[in-house]
């Protein structure tokens, strides 16, 4: 059975960019598991299957503008995607067939005996191969010339040309698999060095599926509210920018109420 799986209701929005696809074709995911990024004027939010199965099409991509009802992944149930095993019936040679057929072989292993020619041993020179590597780079010349290339481009076409290609390089990279998506964030200096930073003690998948759960429960708590009072608003936006600096901070740092202690007081504005 197929399952499409359409863009849901996220409210007065229309034209809502896709920025990042979490699933492939091929992929087995449940009910519940993130599929895609949209990204609106406020927020950005990721939409959840609600049904599981295995990707038999990812019938959009990045950069696309998509609206409600909208065709996203298109899924095989996981009944219909594992076939059953087909049942050989080997059939028996009879006695005399396959004793003619062993006095066959046993002639022809005879005939390629004497006309097999000698073979002279010769010695297999071992051809080592060198990389050179700098700074993580084992083709500095290739390197070199896409380098060059797009320096050409941008001189003879100009910047919106060679974004646009760079874009369409991402995405065909991360079709053909290597799991590399457009970052739209602009890159984050810390003031404490990469070596010394402490590995978070919790399980950041299964935190990251909380998180994208409650900012999702939080746009359709939203969405319903605005179509019985329109003027009611909200600050979805604001909450969804916000979402991971609350769930690490509850998770990992702010002290809870107990008979020794009273409790962080934390002030949000």
């Amino acid at each position: 059975m197929e399952n499409k799986l359409l863009v849901p209701d996220i409210g007065d929005f229309d034209q809502v960019e896709i920025i990042e696809i979490l699933v492939k074709k091929g992929d087995k995911i449940k009910k519940n598991d993130s599929i895609v990024t949209l990204e609106s004027d406020k927020s950005s939010v990721e939409v959840p299957s609600i049904s599981e199965g295995v990707v038999e099409n990812v019938n959009v991509k990045i950069g696309d503008k998509v609206s409600k009802g909208d065709l996203l992944i298109t899924l095989k149930s996981t009944a219909q995607s594992e076939e059953k095993p087909k049942e050989t019936t080997e059939e028996k040679i009879p006695p005399v067939t396959e004793q003619i057929i062993k006095e066959a072989e046993k002639t022809l292993v005879l005939k390629e005996e004497v006309e097999k020619p000698k073979i002279i041993n010769k010695k297999k020179e071992s051809v080592e191969k060198i990389e050179v590597v700098q700074n993580g780079d084992i083709d500095p010349i290739e390197t070199k010339e896409w380098m060059e290339s797009l320096s050409a481009v941008l001189e003879k076409d100009g910047k919106h040309r060679a974004q646009f290609l760079i874009k369409q390089l991402i995405e065909h990279s991360y079709k053909e698999g290597s799991g590399l998506v457009l970052s739209r964030n602009t890159p984050y200096i810390n003031t404490i060095p990469p070596e010394k930073e402490v590995k978070s003690p919790g399980d950041q998948n299964l935190e990251r599926k909380i998180r994208s759960l409650i900012r999702w429960n939080a746009a359709a708590m939203v969405v319903r509210a605005n179509k019985k009072n329109p003027e009611l608003g909200g600050h979805i936006g604001t909450f969804a920018s916000a979402a991971t600096l609350y769930d690490v901070g509850m998770n990992h740092f702010w002290r809870a109420k107990n008979n020794k202690f009273g409790g962080d007081l934390i002030y949000f504005q």
